[in-house]
């Protein structure tokens, strides 16, 4: 076997880290972990009260509640979005320190109502941290560096699942689901702290450049309705926020069957947080693997069209097979594997789709997709779940039906999504490789002028 040259790392040669990048890959790698290592502890601990207190019968109503919240939120962000980077995820990451010791007071007593806000709150806190954690990794690293290295930051997201759960199992039975928002609430403030030390670092450094395609450099977005303005007008854009939509209600579907599944497994809040967490666990030992390995290859070699399709294809696949067979391995399969697709490939396919869009677009619109129409799905698969399993009696078949009927429309929009990727893509590198052009032959020219002027005697 050959020798490796003295500089290729270990991660040069299987993840494609470049020299000087590796600092800010593993700090975003450890803040993407500390933040869902969080959402870990606190999904089972929320499913576990919700489940022992309202019951999943009520799970519309908390979907339908969902989308109204966030809707109110974005609302709230975009008033002060304008604000420095530091300034706003700083006082966004304060606030979810100050909610969870507030929560903590609040189930000190049990309350059915509370139980179905926290999943509310949950649902809130998971999107905009992840949001906000993708807005500020797309704003210092360039198109480039995103196609090497979001698979293996992603990866921090499948590690922090494996820590998480494993703290929820671990630690509910000993200190209980309530003492667990605690230690949530003190990785929070690590995470806080580790946003600072990244800001220190980037002080210095200029922004990375982004490189619109063309139909983007005029675009101005100020508000809400200006968002949707200029969705509404860009195919790229609208199919975007279909595949987001559809990325939400169609899960959440699943979502609704597979409750089911676990009430049937076990009794009391603290017995459902334990399987939960347990099932979790090992789901995130596979997606940590995968992510930090497989990810930027599947990229690569297979494609954003099959990255933002595949778990369309899985669910759909699954749902048919479990209504002819209905075995619950198959319905506890379809869950876990639709979420470790999400948040593997899936996840990493979708930020590079802004890796085209300008920086206006990454603040203003990527916001209103990601966080208002994200969570508006779940509203959205509130009202199909309460209209098809209670309004029309159809029960779990019905809701079935409905999942693969917005699986096969989540797969088309994922694959025509990809198409429009491609064509932008290809623009944006030929603006980008015309401007370098023209700055080499202006050089040049400078250049020849110079030479020129020194022979003069």
């Amino acid at each position: 076997m050959a020798k490796l040259s003295h500089d290729k790392g270990f991660l040069d040669l299987f993840m494609s880290v470049q020299k000087g990048e590796r600092t800010i890959t593993s700090l975003l790698f450890l803040w993407l972990f500390l933040f869902i290592c969080v959402y870990y502890i606190l999904r089972p601990i929320r499913r576990g009260l919700f489940l022992s207190g309202l019951g999943n019968e009520y799970m519309p109503i908390v979907y339908i509640g969902t989308a109204i919240v966030v809707g109110l939120v974005v609302w709230l962000y975009s008033k002060f979005s304008k604000a420095p980077r530091k300034i706003l995820i700083s006082s966004v990451y304060a606030i979810f320190i100050v909610n969870l010791l507030a929560w903590w007071q609040v189930f000190k007593c049990e309350s059915p109502i509370a139980s179905g806000a926290f999943w509310v709150w949950v649902d809130v806190f998971s999107i905009m941290g992840v949001t906000l954690f993708w807005m500020y990794a797309n704003d210092v690293c360039d198109s480039d560096k995103a196609k090497r290295l979001f698979g293996i930051v992603a990866a921090g997201g499948g590690l922090g699942a494996v820590l998480g759960s494993t703290i929820t199992a671990s630690l509910v039975g000993t200190i209980g689901t309530t003492n667990l928002l605690l230690v949530a609430a003190g990785i929070v403030a690590l995470t806080l702290g580790l946003f600072h030390v990244l800001e220190a670092l980037n002080k210095t450094k200029k922004v990375a450049e982004r490189v619109a395609a063309p139909e983007f450099e005029k675009a101005k977005v100020s508000s809400i309705s200006g968002a949707f303005a200029l969705i509404f007008k860009n195919k790229f854009l609208l199919l975007l926020l279909f595949v987001v939509a559809f990325e939400r209600v169609t899960p959440d579907m699943v979502q609704f069957l597979y409750n089911d599944l676990l009430k049937s497994m076990a009794t009391g809040r603290d017995a459902i947080a334990a399987i939960d967490a347990n099932l979790e666990r090992w789901r995130g030992m596979v997606e940590f693997v995968v992510e930090l390995f497989l990810v930027s290859a599947i990229v690569r070699k297979l494609g954003s069209g099959f990255c933002l399709s595949s778990s369309a294809g899985l669910i759909f696949a699954g749902i048919t097979m479990f209504a002819i067979v209905p075995n619950p391995i198959i319905l506890m399969a379809v869950f876990h594997g639709d979420e470790a697709m999400r948040h593997a490939w899936f996840k990493a396919a979708k930020e590079l789709m802004y890796t085209v869009t300008s920086r206006d677009v990454l603040y203003n619109v990527k916001p209103v997709i990601e966080m208002f129409v994200y969570r508006m799905g779940r509203g959205v698969a509130g009202v199909i779940i309460f209209i098809v399993n209670n309004a029309l009696g159809l029960g779990a078949k019905g809701v079935m039906a409905a999942a693969g009927i917005c699986a096969l429309a989540w797969l088309y929009c994922g694959w025509k999504l990809s198409r429009e990727y491609t064509r932008l893509e290809y623009e944006a590198t030929r603006r980008a490789l015309e401007a370098q052009l023209s700055d080499d032959r202006v050089e040049e020219s400078t250049g020849a002028k110079q030479t020129a002027l020194a022979a003069k005697p």
